[in-house]
């Protein structure tokens, strides 16, 4: 593998002399887990006729760690060293007879080779001309990789606008949106991606967020050193998202002792808030008239050596403390969030061939709750309800990692570890949560109106393996995965009154079993528990091949399996033979290294979400009870009782259950279940220019290839067991099985009570089920580095296309982020017309990122993205005996309308395929920074002030889809345009003002 050829074929392009030792190009190395922080430095070395020089020493000298690193070229005169931890380094080149070349302050960073290649003279020769170069302060084509996306170190993020967190880094890059709904904790979709389908890792561990997969666990954010953002290309390293990855590594001790401390403030006072919304009627329902959080934090890390060379620590203490205050319409809540995060690092390097890394970090957060009754008409704080009640979310990860050689062409990483989440809240008020959903209005002054207790572990281990040969790189390695899952959940309320209560008006088809525009109550009971686990095993491998000087071919495939269980162990998912070939061919266009043209193919695989456990997998009992209106306020509105329920008149029918509580694996999902995946296509060229920057454009089609969801296949099973002559004696009323829309279920259970079980096989004739599709298509344009010494820019426009009639795990368009539990595939008859533009589809986007040095001390920040509005739909009531629901069909039972409006269709009956009503409005958002740096007392102290969100825009995110409305007109009810269609339910966040200030010695 020659990394220097294109030096040899350029000589117009800059003289032979000027690039010796230089070409310290920071190119995208082949994707790789940060294992403990590991670089990868490689080159050619060859003397000024353009030949190879064997057995000449390249030595790397870590600057604040001591460590020594040292390869000989082969007979080729090339070279590869892996696993080198990340930071500054002095390189020297060494050859008898010839001169020794060398290299200062050059950067090692995450997920990026260092190439390095060499001219050496002969000793006789009197002059060395060279180049000295700077790391990461130039950035050129990578001639070895297509993987694309951004990495970003700390340095720079202290000078941008840029909020602690992954998301915030992850929206840096292209093809990357933030989902509009408030329950997706501002998890990115990448490439059309719902965004529960991205990986996280830190150290080489998984940190996504073990439940949902909805972003990372928090993370003390001054810890990390490097970040690097994957938005396609990605190597068979990684698995299990069909999305992105945000790989990061930590930061680490070295031989001087250092000492800092940060501290960050976001004062109330200078937060400015969006104006309340409110309904048709004047109800309000998106409260800001209490609105108010405050934000403080401070962090103090130390680090040094143990012993020099040797041994290493990194500590810090994260205390933090949030603020904040707000009222819906009859109450208002101040919670205190307060956490002492920590993270530890230790490095212990045995000699220079053999390391220990040691990870524990702490980010477990309580949270203390008081609710007020409140008038939201008045604006007025009444008495406390209850005691204050405490909460708590977060926990622990814990790792260690392990990196050696064995020669020079082979070395071996790996890492194992722990990751914990506990989840709970305790309900200081017996009050259930009761809403008239007729008026838009909250009833109860209930505290909670949902009580968990929520355990997750994920422990995982995996191991990684290089053979560097002559013209080949190959990488191998295995990795394993145990989740466990412990959970209860249930409604707030003690006996007859637990439960969520709604007041609603019949549409002549819900479960009241009411005639239209009928008033009623319905309480709906669901608990759930389990203790159970998900299991995961991967193989790797992969091989970079230099065909010719130009070419570069990469071969990989990831094979992998896993398993869902219920409570008792058995499994109810289980799928191995996921086979995922990733596939690269990378061309150096012109032969000097300065452009490059490649073509991409992955194969991606989407485990069964730890979330399906508890939706899916669960011991979970789910009924509906119906009553008739009784005493009534002088709004209309049933009055509460003692126990905080709604007084109510008697039972309008019986208790209808949907769920049992079985976890019979055979029930529950189909035995022919197979995995969910998606294909990725990629072509792209990338060319240097104006110096230090590079242009590029990509093309990228997306197609997802199968999916899995849970679908109630009670109508059409009930048609099934009767021909069968099977008598259904469970008496469930609802048989949620997890399938693969498009294909055969196969269920098996004892249905009819006889102690045989029944195997009962599902056709797609007789579910008729559509396929599922959602393809992205994109033209991604990129320009980036530095325009001076001064500027540096990150810009991007993508024009992308994201169509298809399911978004994946979760859905935004109603802002369920709940993944692989969604209404979509519940029923045929809610997938009628539901193709069309997805919800991740933000046809225009434009990022433009940079920062401008004033002064030595004054730096400007700017992180701005215009991108244009999610398309909107008309959710209404299926109508009967259409579509999926004409007489004949097998969803003719048109269940989907007790849904209320979750179909696609206008307020009158006529169908409205999904995204064709119109799209939200762009979305700008501006975060500008100045950063002043100086020393004092002889030490580095810098102060940031930013402003996120500078105009204050209040682009709204998601709106109000609900289009139909009944209303009595005589004696009839009548559909008419619900008025409360667009209005806004989630949008900008206001803006806010932060200050930093660093001191570090």
């Amino acid at each position: 593998m020659n990394t220097n050829y294109f030096i040899s074929k350029c000589p117009s392009r800059k003289t032979l002399a000027a690039i010796a030792v230089s070409s310290a190009l920071l190119f995208s190395a082949p994707a790789a887990l940060a294992v403990d922080g590991s670089g990868i430095v490689k080159g050619h070395i060859e003397n000024v006729s353009g030949q190879s020089i064997a057995n000449a020493t390249i030595t790397l000298k870590h600057k604040t760690k001591g460590l020594v690193y040292s390869i000989s070229t082969n007979d080729n005169g090339e070279y590869i060293l892996r696993n080198v931890p990340v930071g500054d380094y002095d390189i020297t080149i060494s050859k008898n007879g010839f001169s020794q070349a060398s290299e200062n302050n050059v950067e090692v960073t995450i997920g990026q080779a260092l190439i390095l290649d060499s001219q050496l003279q002969s000793a006789s020769s009197e002059n060395i001309e060279r180049i000295e170069v700077t790391g990461s302060s130039i950035r050129r084509v990578d001639l070895e990789n297509s993987t694309s996306g951004v990495t970003l170190t700390q340095a720079e993020l202290n000078v941008l606008p840029v909020s602690t967190g992954f998301e915030s880094i992850a929206l840096l890059a292209p093809g990357t949106a933030a989902p509009g709904g408030s329950n997706f904790k501002g998890a990115s979709s990448f490439g059309g991606a719902s965004s529960a389908e991205n990986g996280y890792y830190l150290n080489g561990l998984n940190v996504t967020n073990i439940r949902t997969g909805l972003g990372s666990i928090a993370l003390p954010w001054e810890a990390i050193s490097q970040t690097q953002v994957q938005t396609g290309g990605v190597t068979p390293e990684f698995g299990g998202a069909m999305g992105g990855i945000v790989n990061a590594v930590s930061k680490s001790g070295n031989n001087d002792f250092s000492f800092g401390v940060e501290a960050r403030w976001d004062p109330s006072s200078l937060r400015s808030e969006h104006q309340s919304i409110y309904d048709s009627e004047g109800v309000i329902q998106t409260n800001t008239q209490r609105d108010s959080t405050d934000f403080k934090y401070v962090r103090l890390w130390a680090s040094g050596s143990i012993i020099e060379d040797k041994l290493f620590y990194y500590g810090l203490y994260a205390p933090r403390r949030t603020e904040s205050e707000w009222a819906g319409q009859t109450t208002a809540t101040d919670r205190v969030y307060e956490s002492d995060r920590y993270f530890a690092k230790v490095d212990w390097f045995i000699s220079p061939e053999h390391s220990i890394g040691l990870t524990a970090m702490n980010n477990k957060e309580t949270y203390e709750t008081s609710v007020f009754g409140y008038d939201a008409d008045t604006n007025v704080v009444s008495a406390q309800i209850g005691l204050t009640s405490p909460g708590r979310e977060g926990g622990q990860v814990y790792g260690i990692s392990y990196n050696g050689y064995f020669g020079d062409n082979f070395s071996v990483s790996a890492v194992a570890g722990r990751t914990s989440e506990n989840i709970d809240n305790v309900a200081i008020s017996a009050d259930p949560g009761v809403w008239d959903r007729r008026f838009g209005t909250t009833l109860s002054q209930h505290t909670q109106s949902s009580i968990s207790e929520e355990e997750y572990i994920r422990d995982q281990a995996r191991i990684d393996f290089n053979w560097d040969l002559e013209s080949h790189s190959i990488q191998f390695g295995v990795d394993y995965t145990n989740v466990s899952v412990d959970f209860t959940s249930g409604q707030n309320g003690i006996g007859d009154a637990e439960g969520w209560w709604n007041v609603r008006t019949s549409n002549g088809d819900d479960l009241s079993g009411l005639d239209a525009g009928e008033h009623y109550i319905e309480r709906r009971v669901r608990t759930r528990f389990t203790d159970s686990e998900v299991n995961s095993l991967a193989f790797y491998a992969s091989d970079t091949w230099q065909v010719t000087d130009e070419l570069v071919l990469k071969f990989g495939a990831r094979y992998s399996g896993f398993e869902n269980t219920v409570s008792d162990g058995r499994a109810y998912v289980d799928i191995d033979n996921q086979f995922a070939p990733r596939l690269q061919a990378i061309y150096d266009v012109f032969g000097d290294g300065t452009s490059k043209a490649y073509a991409t193919f992955g194969r991606y695989f989407q485990p069964v979400s730890a979330n399906m456990n508890i939706t899916q997998g669960s011991s979970s009992i789910e009924w509906f009870e119906h009553f008739s209106l009784a005493e009534l306020d002088g709004d209309g509105s049933p009055t509460l009782s003692a126990d905080g329920s709604p007084n109510r008149g008697a039972m309008v029918r019986d208790r209808f259950y949907r769920q049992r509580g079985i976890t019979e694996p055979g029930l529950i999902s189909s035995a022919s279940i197979k995995p969910m995946y998606s294909d990725e296509f990629t072509l792209g060229y990338e060319q240097e220019v104006f110096g230090d920057m590079t242009a590029g454009v990509r093309f990228v089609y997306r197609e997802l290839g199968r999916s899995v969801e849970d679908t109630d296949v009670g109508p059409v099973l009930a048609k099934k067991l009767a021909e069968l002559g099977i008598e259904d004696n469970v008496g469930q009323g609802s048989y949620y099985v997890l399938n693969n829309p498009g294909e055969a279920i196969q269920m098996s259970y004892d249905f009819d009570g006889d102690g045989t079980i029944d195997n009962v096989n599902l056709s797609q004739d007789e579910l008729q089920l559509q396929q599922p599709e959602r393809k992205y298509l994109a033209w991604e344009f990129t320009l980036d580095g530095k325009v001076n010494d001064d500027l540096k820019i990150d810009a991007s426009y993508t024009w992308s296309h994201s169509y298809g009639n399911t978004e994946g795990l979760v859905k935004t368009d109603n802002n369920q982020a709940d993944p692989g539990w969604t209404t979509s595939y519940d029923y045929a008859d809610l997938m009628d017309h539901a193709y069309g533009d997805l919800p991740n589809d933000h046809r225009h986007s434009f990022k433009f990122n940079g920062t401008y040095a004033i002064t030595e001390e004054l730096t400007l920040g700017l992180v701005s993205r215009m991108t244009s509005g999610r398309p909107t739909n008309y959710f209404s009531v299926h109508p009967v005996d259409v579509d999926s629901c004409q007489t004949g069909s097998p969803w003719d039972a048109c269940i989907s309308k007790y849904y209320g409006n979750a179909s696609h269709y206008d307020y009158n009956g006529r169908p409205a395929p999904r995204g064709s009503v119109g799209n939200l409005p762009w979305v700008i958002n501006v975060d500008m920074s100045l950063t002043y740096q100086t020393e004092i007392f002889g030490h580095d102290f810098s102060v940031k002030g930013t402003v996120y969100n500078l105009f204050n825009d209040d682009a709204a995110l998601n709106i109000n889809e609900s289009r139909q409305k009944f209303v009595t007109v005589g004696d009839e009810s009548v559909a008419v345009v619900d008025p409360e269609y667009g209005r806004v339910t989630s949008r900008q966040g206001a803006r806010y003002f932060s200050i930093v200030a660093r001191y570090e010695f």
